[in-house]
């Protein structure tokens, strides 16, 4: 017995021998656990407070490594493994902190475990850089030796490799034949003094200007029927003050000084985390608009968004759509009351709801509310509040018990950044495709190339993504903050004057985004265009032959190695909404839809002012050098009853944009590790519609129009054709 307590507390006295020497690289372990855990408190908030998660995330990672240490070490030594132990034993913790904050992260099993070894190697090679100065060598062998490490950090700091693709093309360049729009720039500040207020319902714990420094009061209202039990933890009520039955009415408003009634409009931001506020992050949008003479509100719904320590509520995309409606319930019945701040100052005859990410997706839903909310009599009175206008920035399109928002009679708007690494699909096309617009209404798809999820929201910083995955994202080529939201209060404004104030005169930078080449930034925007007097010659459904329209209008293809009708798909691979015509051609081919007698005599009204259409690169599925690089060009061919002929060509009115290419991370060679793959798809088919207006027909009459001829060369080359009809347009 007393032997083997001998060898027992002479193997404990030894765990250190090893480790003799090495005194510098165990420190920077050990500081490689703090910053581990200083990347966790900044990525899962606790909601006390920075002061308070940063000390104690970084010192409870500390004390759990030198735990780790005390326990693994001794165990190591009874086991006679030959190594240094302690360094062995922080090692091992360091490097399961690591991995497992990137894992609740999502950021891939494989890329996980790369980026875990070097972030283990880098903080070996940080020991080294310790244990050179600290030893007794000269200055200059010292400097020396440091150059390993210090080239390994610069390494990690600078090496941001890039795709041949990675740079964007220019909309405006070369650009001859739209003129750009003389009227006031919507995105400069209007005539408008304004005023900030705030509304609240009070006793918020966070926020002073929703409690004592509120403007004026609003009710709460009982949410319960939307939250099941269990999903409002009794933490989350601590948080916030309140349960699911006191919903509070928050915003931030901004009014315009002088005589109302002012158009209203709502913001509502998307699902950010609960304990970093998100209403904050449009006061960019909410000054300007208000400058412009529109009566803006930011709306609080920081509550149902996401905890780390809470989850969040199911029902949280019905919630956002039923917040919107609560607030205009209740600012109806405020600027109803004599003698209140907002009495004569809001018009709710006008009513635009903005939205950004899962916001936006909730804006659609409210024109489209029997949909989702049949017999919630805590609506009572929406009904007299219709909604003109909606704006999606980034919007999600998830299924709401298996519906989606389909609105009609009311003005959609989509922007959507190619570089975006949340809503990495361009889910408002969707929503774009699902709305229904009627006769001077209009709706537009803006597709943008350098613009990211983010920098829409000022309190949201640049990257897609919390901690830690944030810091893998590429921000190469990305346009600044200020520019994203230069894009954003320009068409936003424009949107609203043309759709709101009928200054139509704007509608032309949805038609044609060239007519705003001095007032937007410089990258390439693909842009789709409808108003509510388009009429299609055919629509394609990919069950229907090929050759032949329900309208009783029948197609030929020539030239062709594949003619079918079908649907363009996102990066995920999910099918979008709306079928077109597939086309792939290798030296040339001409599609041709033949217009028969009776259905020109249907058809044609003597109003069309322009021929339109839709019309995407699909060459990402072409194989080799040729995917998304494909160069084509079009004629489009006029053939009248007559027997006469106009060709247009194509490229001298527009140049058809190439395949916008995106790198979402750092390192293009793991695009397809990180996440999962998530980003491994680098092109997304997006729809660029055409006008050709009549005046090009050569004094020809649309309704003599006996065949249309859609003429490609320059192939090889893969296109998808959809929306073709005429429209009557707005000049």
């Amino acid at each position: 017995m007393r032997s083997w307590l001998f060898w027992f507390r002479t193997r404990l006295q030894r765990t250190l021998q090893w480790d003799r020497g090495l005194e510098g690289a165990v420190a920077a372990m050990f500081l490689a656990a703090a910053a581990a855990g200083l990347i966790g408190a900044l990525s899962t908030p606790t909601g006390i407070g920075v002061w308070f998660d940063v000390p104690a995330f970084t010192i409870a990672a500390v004390a759990a490594c030198a735990l780790t240490a005390a326990v693994l070490a001794p165990l190591l030594s009874l086991f006679y493994i030959p190594l240094p132990r302690v360094l062995l034993s922080a090692s091992v913790f360091t490097a399961g902190l690591v991995y497992y904050i990137q894992d609740e992260a999502s950021l891939g099993t494989v890329f996980t475990a790369i980026m875990t070894g070097i972030y283990i190697l880098s903080a070996y090679l940080l020991g080294f850089l310790f244990q050179i100065w600290g030893g007794a060598a000269s200055s200059k062998k010292k400097t020396l030796l440091s150059l390993v490490p210090v080239t390994w950090f610069l390494f990690l700091l600078f090496f941001h490799p890039t795709i041949d693709q990675h740079e964007s093309e220019s909309t405006f360049e070369g650009n001859q034949y739209i003129t750009p729009l003389s009227v006031d720039h919507p995105g400069e500040p209007g005539a408008f003094e304004t005023k900030q207020l705030f509304y609240a319902s009070g006793g918020d714990r966070h926020r002073v200007h929703f409690d004592e420094g509120m403007d004026f009061v609003t009710r709460t209202v009982d949410a319960t029927r939307y939250v099941e039990e269990g999903e409002w933890p009794g933490w989350r009520s601590r948080f916030w003050g309140f349960d699911e039955s006191a919903f509070p009415l928050n915003g931030e408003m901004w009014l315009p000084e002088g005589e109302g009634p002012f158009p209203i409009v709502l913001i509502a931001h998307g699902n950010h985390r609960m304990e970093n506020f998100s209403d904050e992050g449009y006061s960019y949008l909410g000054e300007h608009l208000a400058s412009q003479g529109y009566a803006v509100a930011s709306i609080d719904q920081n509550f149902v968004n996401f905890s780390n320590w809470t989850g969040i509520p199911d029902e949280n995309m019905r919630l956002r759509a039923w917040l919107f409606m609560q607030h205009m319930l209740e600012l109806n019945r405020l600027q109803n009351e004599e003698d209140h701040v907002l009495s004569g100052r809001l018009n709710m005859e006008q009513i635009t709801l903005i939205g950004h990410s899962r916001g936006g997706q909730a804006a659609a839903m409210v024109p489209d509310y029997e949909r989702f909310f049949e017999g919630d009599f805590t609506l009572s009175g929406i009904e007299d509040l219709p909604v003109a206008s909606v704006i999606g920035l980034a919007p999600t399109d998830q299924t709401v018990d298996d519906e989606r928002a389909a609105p009609s009679g009311v003005n959609y708007l989509t922007l959507h950044g190619a570089r975006d690494g949340d809503v990495h699909n361009f889910r408002g096309d969707r929503q774009y495709g699902r709305t229904t617009v009627e006769g001077e209404e209009l709706k537009a798809a803006i597709y943008i190339a350098d613009a990211n999820h983010s920098q829409f929201n000022t309190a949201w910083g640049r990257a897609d993504m919390r901690l830690p995955g944030g810091m893998f994202l590429s921000r190469k080529q990305m346009m600044e903050p200020e520019d994203q939201r230069a894009v954003a209060k320009t068409f936003i404004t424009a949107f609203l004057h043309a759709t709101i104030r009928n200054q139509t005169q704007y509608e032309l930078l949805f038609r044609d985004v060239r007519y705003g080449a001095d007032w937007l930034p410089d990258t390439s925007y693909v842009s789709r265009f409808q108003t509510g007097h388009y009429e299609p010659l055919v629509t394609f459904n990919r069950n229907n032959d090929r050759s032949e329209f329900p309208e009783g209008v029948a197609a030929e293809a020539e030239g062709f190695t594949e003619w079918a009708k079908t649907s363009t798909e996102d990066r995920a691979g999910n099918r979008k909404a709306a079928d077109g015509v597939i086309l792939e051609w290798g030296d040339s081919g001409t599609y041709r839809l033949l217009l028969p007698e009776e259905y020109r005599n249907d058809y044609f009204s003597g109003d069309e002012d322009a021929l339109t259409f839709s019309m995407s690169q699909m060459d990402r599925e072409l194989g080799g050098e040729l995917r998304g690089s494909t160069d084509p060009s079009l004629e489009i061919g006029l053939l009248f009853e007559d027997g006469e002929t106009v060709d247009i060509p194509l490229q001298a009115y527009y140049d058809i944009p190439s395949a916008i290419w995106t790198q979402y991370s750092r390192y293009p060679f793991l695009e397809d590790q990180f996440r999962d793959g998530k980003y491994e798809e680098a092109i997304e088919p997006v729809f660029q519609t055409y006008v050709i207006p009549a005046a090009l027909f050569d004094g020809y009459a649309p309704s003599e129009l006996a065949a249309l001829e859609f003429r490609f060369g320059e192939g090889p080359g893969r296109m998808i054709i959809d929306d073709i009809g005429f429209e009557q347009l707005n000049d």
